[in-house]
């Protein structure tokens, strides 16, 4: 079959194509902004990407997979509907490569892709040959594809109710906030929507769910699904030791462990990936020691480069918890000071949660916010980053608005400690290419 994917270089879309590509499928993709690294990794797996939107994309081609951010009205789809073409949203897509898998599905408003990421290495260290599906860059996977057996690690997510359309085997929510509610109108509406994700988990499973929201799990445990709850005082409640390098150490259903990366919800994360490879077979000693050799996600809590005697990390943090999560960590394990310069994510999240962005910057010692990092989204009248920046101001921040071409600046200023580069849009990609740049 020939496959033609709109929106490739989105981080599920490249992930898409490396499944359709791996099942032995023709496929080609078109991207409105392509990334070079997309295209080199794409490009190793002999799949072409276009950029812009053309009707001369579909010659030749059986299905259109496209992603929720383009409308309806694009010139390829309408010619695809026109021509007869098969066409599919990314969800539907994903629940048609999935259907004959294993499935473990990992949702929440934090913390999936490094879970996601966390069950499949140990799954994979343990001899299962997972497939694993995640939202994140692993260089020991040349992606965010892993090509593999029967067993199925996906990172399941809420966005355009993809994670609806999915039947696990076993499912966790590492977590909840009040994310996409452009796509479920309210609180209750997003919180209903995560009940009937793990509700349509198949008989037999397990599922597992915040402490802080038990209530997720009510009616799969009125079905008769075995409901955790992860979390201080929950049924998965790793106790943290002490440790002062990159990493933490931990202690699970009695036996030691060791984490190759920063923080209390990294360890969060790590006790959902082992009790979910439990699910599947793995016993908690090898799936302990497993974790022991996890390579980590790229941009969570990446360390990208040491410039003037300054340690620069790039982190994907988009939302008030994670950026408070990750500059927390940071601030724990940095020699200096802490600067972050953050790109606020959608004018919708920016609108809703601007004051408590704000006031995780407050965290750090110096912060900069840069201009909002639109996406898929129209601007929203008086909604952009001067109110992140006055929300951190009023509560103690020392916050600075800049645009991106300032940031090199930033950067050539920095002399000691760590400067976190911060956001979900376009803030790496930048960061990445000065780096290299002044470098040279």
């Amino acid at each position: 079959m020939n496959v033609h994917i709109m929106g490739i270089c989105g981080s599920g879309m490249s992930a898409l194509a490396g499944w359709y590509n791996s099942l032995g499928h023709n496929v080609t993709g078109c991207d409105g902004s392509p990334s070079e690294d997309k295209i080199t990794s794409l490009g190793k797996l002999g799949i072409k990407v276009e950029e812009g939107h053309s009707s001369n994309h579909l010659i030749g081609i059986d299905r259109l997979v496209y992603s929720a951010a383009v409308p309806r009205e694009n010139i390829e789809i309408s010619s695809a509907i026109t021509q007869g073409i098969s066409i599919m949203r990314r969800s539907e897509a994903l629940a048609e490569l999935t259907i004959s898998h294993e499935l473990v599905s990992i949702a929440g408003a934090h913390g999936k892709t490094t879970t996601t990421s966390m069950a499949g290495w140990i799954t994979q260290e343990t001899g299962l040959n997972p497939t694993v599906f995640i939202g994140g860059n692993m260089d020991c996977w040349n992606g965010n594809y892993r090509p593999g057996g029967h067993l199925a690690i996906v990172e399941s997510d809420e966005f355009d109710r993809t994670f609806l359309r999915l039947t696990p085997s076993h499912a966790a929510v590492t977590s909840f906030a009040l994310e996409h509610l452009e796509c479920y109108g309210s609180p209750e509406a997003l919180e209903w929507a995560f009940q009937a994700f793990l509700e349509s988990v198949l008989p037999g499973g397990t599922v597992i769910v915040p402490m802080e929201k038990p209530g997720l799990g009510y009616w799969a445990a009125r079905l008769g699904r075995k409901v955790l709850t992860s979390g201080p005082g929950g049924d998965i409640d790793a106790k943290m030791g002490l440790y002062k390098g990159w990493g933490e150490k931990y202690r699970l259903f009695g036996y030691s462990g060791f984490l190759p990366a920063p923080g209390v919800h990294n360890v969060r994360n790590a006790q959902v990936a082992i009790a979910l490879s439990m699910a599947c077979g793995v016993s908690a000693k090898d799936a302990i020691k497993s974790l022991e050799s996890w390579p980590g996600v790229s941009r969570r809590l990446e360390k990208i480069a040491e410039y003037n005697g300054t340690s620069i990390v790039s982190d994907y943090a988009h939302h008030p918890d994670e950026i408070a999560a990750a500059l927390s960590s940071v601030k724990k394990l940095s020699s200096g000071p802490v600067t972050v310069v953050f790109q606020p994510h959608l004018p919708s999240r920016t609108s809703l949660l601007y004051r408590e962005m704000g006031s995780a910057l407050r965290i750090a010692d110096k912060s900069y916010v840069l201009p909002i990092f639109h996406s898929r989204e129209d601007p929203i009248p008086l909604v952009d980053s001067s109110l992140v920046c006055n929300a951190a101001k009023r509560s103690g921040a020392d916050c600075v608005y800049i645009e991106m071409d300032q940031i090199e600046d930033v950067l050539k200023a920095s002399t000691g400690g760590t400067l976190v580069f911060m956001g979900a849009g376009s803030i790496d990609s930048n960061i990445r290419r000065i780096l290299k740049e002044v470098s040279q």
